[in-house]
């Protein structure tokens, strides 16, 4: 998880919006592309140390737009809605409501030539909600309708992670015919939870709390749909029907390992590419308090007019099951990088592309494809200051873009970085920053 999200926390990579990841060396290839560690133009090594030089980011997004919030939900807004104003509501969402939020720090981190080490660590929290579920609640059940809530999910993990990265040039006739220089990398990292918020057990009738490191609720599978009863052809069983089930994994510590592989290759002095495959590789055992709940419920036919006093629920059947341990893999993803290098004059300008796959809609990882696009330019008067931008397309946040600049000295650089997603201002569904320092040389 550490790479997934710790491309997050360097903000030399958010300021261009993700597409620059073959021009970065040093400290800040490590988390995009370690075979850079292996190019002649890597620095010779590079420092960062979270106590005096902070290198974090946070991430928001949210499937509902600042002006939804000011016009229906604040205190100030019209909390009446009409008919009208819930389809406006529902319309801000593609088919899920998701609220997304991620915090990532580097704790330490160095570089030597072809060689890196960091420790970092991060927290996520993914939750996403059908829109046939807000729909539900917002506007009523519409008789005959059903409504799925197959596409329910939520999840939350926080970790640390040891990151181990190495770098290694490959020099071969077919390769030389088609690259100056070619390097092949990895980074493998040991990865261990950290304990989240106290919340209530799971389990029946018990008092004790607990302090999950992982949470996450799966397979859900269920539907409700309520029949016309004076339809002759409405099912025997009645008005209202409800039928489904879940699971919860709920686990206080577990441990493993990731791997990422990666390579990079300088075509001429202007092209430069990279590949990387992201979590390639990945196991993590929860062995702490590790448990499985199942839940299975329904009910066939009810209606409120047929309880009594002595009823306390509309289920006439639900079921609760518990079992151990369990394991889980981090989602796999694929990144293309591209670079063309310009020469204005006494300017560097550089034009920056990267595609990114995702094969799971897990985390932050999702399976609709992201193109990003930007630049980074700096003078030759001035290479102390770099300026980037760039934006993305696709993904669940659509659009975004974002803007950033780093201040490189000789022996230091201090860089910031700013995302927005889908639009501007109030039609913001969601801003990430980034900060971070670190010495060179």
């Amino acid at each position: 998880i550490s790479t997934v999200s710790a491309g997050g926390n360097n903000p030399t990579i958010m300021g261009s919006s993700w597409s620059n990841g073959t021009i970065l060396r040093g400290f800040d290839a490590i988390r995009n592309n370690p075979a850079n560690l292996g190019l002649s133009d890597n620095v010779q090594g590079s420092l960062n140390v979270f106590f005096f030089m902070p290198n974090l980011s946070y991430v928001l997004e949210n499937s509902f737009s600042l002006n939804v919030y000011n016009d229906y939900i604040s205190k100030s807004g019209d909390n009446s809605w009409s008919s009208s104003d819930v389809d406006k509501i529902l319309d801000q969402l593609d088919d899920k409501w998701r609220i997304q939020n991620e915090l990532n720090f580097d704790i330490f981190g160095l570089t030597y030539h072809n060689m890196g080490f960091s420790i970092a660590a991060n927290s996520i929290q993914n939750i996403s909600v059908p829109k046939e579920l807000l729909e539900l609640v917002l506007k009523g059940n519409e008789t005959g309708k059903v409504y799925d809530a197959k596409e329910f999910d939520g999840e939350s993990f926080s970790s640390v992670s040891l990151d181990l990265s190495y770098a290694h040039t490959i020099n071969h006739r077919w390769i030389d015919k088609y690259f100056q220089e070619f390097s092949v990398g990895g980074t493998i990292r040991l990865i261990h939870s950290l304990p989240g918020a106290e919340m209530d057990d799971f389990e029946k009738d018990s008092e004790e709390k607990i302090s999950p490191a992982y949470f996450k609720i799966k397979n859900v599978d269920s539907y409700i749909v309520a029949h016309d009863i004076t339809d002759e052809n409405s099912p025997d069983e009645g008005a209202t029907q409800v039928k489904g089930s879940f699971e919860v994994l709920v686990s206080e510590a577990g441990m493993g390992f990731a791997t990422d592989l990666a390579m990079a290759g300088i075509i001429n002095d202007k092209m430069t590419i990279g590949l990387s495959f992201i979590d390639l590789f990945s196991y993590i055992d929860w062995y702490k308090n590790s448990k499985i709940y199942k839940y299975e419920y329904k009910m066939n036919g009810l209606l409120l007019s047929d309880m009594d006093d002595s009823d306390d629920s509309l289920f006439a059947d639900i079921q609760t099951t518990k079992d151990g341990s369990f394991y889980t893999t981090l989602p796999i993803e694929l990144k293309l990088d591209y670079v063309w290098k310009f020469y204005p004059e006494n300017q560097n300008l550089f034009w920056t592309s990267a595609y990114k796959q995702g094969f799971k809609n897990e985390l932050t990882s999702t399976t609709m494809p992201k193109f990003s696009t930007g630049f980074e330019w700096y003078h030759n008067s001035a290479k102390w200051f770099r300026f980037r931008s760039g934006i993305t397309l696709g993904g669940d946040a659509l659009y975004s873009s974002a803007a950033g600049f780093s201040t490189a000295f000789k022996h230091y650089s201090m860089d910031f970085a700013i995302e927005n997603k889908y639009f501007y201002g109030d039609s913001s569904k969601g801003l990430s920053f980034a900060i971070g320092q670190k010495i060179y040389w």
